[in-house]
């Protein structure tokens, strides 16, 4: 067992210029490069990519003419890479809290105009009432997650953005902001995958004041980057009906598409980000608590505990049978939705558009799983050929509590850069990560 840092590998400051039909190899991206600019810090979001990866395919296959998807969207990467080089841009995404977080970090307002909205959200909400009112029905203990002074003081500010004369963008710009402070003003770990309050090392929630200051901060630092930028608004679509499996455009659409999908059983997006589900309920359009499960139940790679389905015939590079019983009906169903997202991805991509994807390595108690491999099995079924990869090494991690060599974090992530119309020019089977594990009481940073 090797430590997650290897110092073999070589350091970049940009990833390497692609060669068609050769492994790029595995590099490490200088920590000097900033992952937080533009709005790209303006929310949290679990196990997304670094920046430097859409902008690397934006300048490698795209132009100012280009219509840039992305499929599994997130919290909008993609989106906001493409509008800060002047792109047009799709972000498919079920859930509605991430629309919104999409929304917000591609349509801005001026920094004047934000001050001029901060002023009012401060008068209205030093007006509003301290509402204790648990804000989605269904729920019956929201005073495990808040202390009574910061869910008055949440609730105030709160109605402060919704009482404020604002436009739609504008005020789902203040939204996000609430949101992203809703985690750090509770008493959930700020680390845990799961909204999860530890009783053996119990957090002190910061002030909501305390948090709002940062927010406006952030806010502010985000849309000088913007300025400085070639940012234009208006140029990210954002359907309500985004779905991965069914691209809901005319066929040979776009150009390029650049994405990460979630992987195989394993992060639970809406359950890391349930405080900001719950107090958004109404505006994102979750009406209860059973709703919130229904979402949570319905998203790429959730965990299921049977499945009726067969494993796609073309999946070669898994032998299914040697799966852990536990982890085989997550597994098959995450390929049969795999299977069906290559299909409409081939269609709404032209002839000889590249797909841009970025796949974890992924492990089980019975070994390696070479994911990234199973993943071009399915795609070359679908007239999507791989044409290059590389990998590189995963500096910057939203968990950084030890694992104690257990798993559950992604040391390398593998670039998988597919032609729309073409045949595989690489063996994906011979594509690799290096056998890198965390070391008992190792931290990934």
């Amino acid at each position: 067992m090797t430590l997650a840092l290897d110092p073999a590998l070589e350091t970049v400051i940009e990833f390497p210029d692609p060669n068609p039909g050769e492994d790029g190899g595995i590099v490490t991206l200088s920590l000097t490069n900033r992952t937080n600019g533009l709005t790209h810090g303006l929310h949290r979001f679990p196990a997304k990519y670094i920046p430097q990866l859409p902008r690397w395919a934006i300048a490698q296959y795209g132009n100012a003419d280009s219509l840039i998807l992305d499929p599994f969207a997130g919290s909008g990467t993609t989106a906001v890479e493409a509008s800060a080089a002047g792109i047009r841009s799709m972000s498919l995404e079920l859930n509605p809290l991430s629309r919104l977080i999409i929304g917000a970090k591609t349509s801005l307002p001026g920094l004047s105009r934000l001050s001029e909205l901060l002023r009012e959200v401060e008068l209205k909400a030093s007006f509003a009432s301290a509402r204790l009112v648990t804000p989605i029905s269904g729920v019956s203990n929201f005073e495990h997650w808040y202390d009574r002074e910061n869910w008055a003081a949440l609730s105030r500010l709160k109605q402060g953005i919704l009482a404020v004369d604002a436009t739609l963008e504008e005020r789902r710009f203040l939204l996000v902001m609430f949101s992203s402070i809703l985690r750090a003003t509770s008493r959930a770990d700020d680390q845990s995958q799961k909204t999860y309050v530890s009783g053996t090392n119990p957090k002190t929630p910061i002030s909501v004041q305390d948090g709002w200051a940062i927010a406006v901060r952030r806010a502010r630092s985000a849309l000088r980057d913007a300025e400085s930028a070639s940012w234009s608004n208006g140029l990210a679509a954002v359907p309500e009906d985004g779905d991965a499996l069914r691209v809901p455009t005319h066929a040979g659409t776009f150009d390029l598409a650049i994405t990460s999908p979630p992987y195989m059983d394993s992060v639970d997006y809406p359950y890391n980000l349930m405080l900001e589900h719950f107090w958004l309920a109404e505006e994102i359009g979750i009406p209860s608590r059973a709703a919130f499960n229904s979402l949570r139940a319905g998203q790429v790679g959730a965990k299921v505990r049977a499945s009726n389905n067969n494993p796609p015939a073309s999946v070669s590079s898994i032998d299914f049978d040697q799966l852990p019983a536990h982890r085989l009906p997550a597994a098959i169903e995450y390929f049969v939705t795999m299977d069906q997202h290559f299909a409409s991805m081939r269609a709404a991509l032209r002839d000889g558009a590249r797909y841009v994807m970025v796949v974890g390595n992924s492990s089980t108690s019975t070994g390696r799983i070479p994911l990234h491999s199973a993943l071009c099995d399915l795609a070359a079924a679908h007239d999507l050929g791989l044409e290059y990869s590389f990998a590189y090494r995963v500096r910057r991690h939203y968990m950084k509590f030890p694992r104690a060599g257990r798993g559950g974090i992604i040391l390398f992530d593998r670039v998988l850069v597919f032609r729309a119309g073409h045949a595989a020019m690489l063996d994906a089977s011979k594509l690799g990560t290096p056998d890198t594990y965390l070391a008992p009481g190792e931290v990934a940073h």
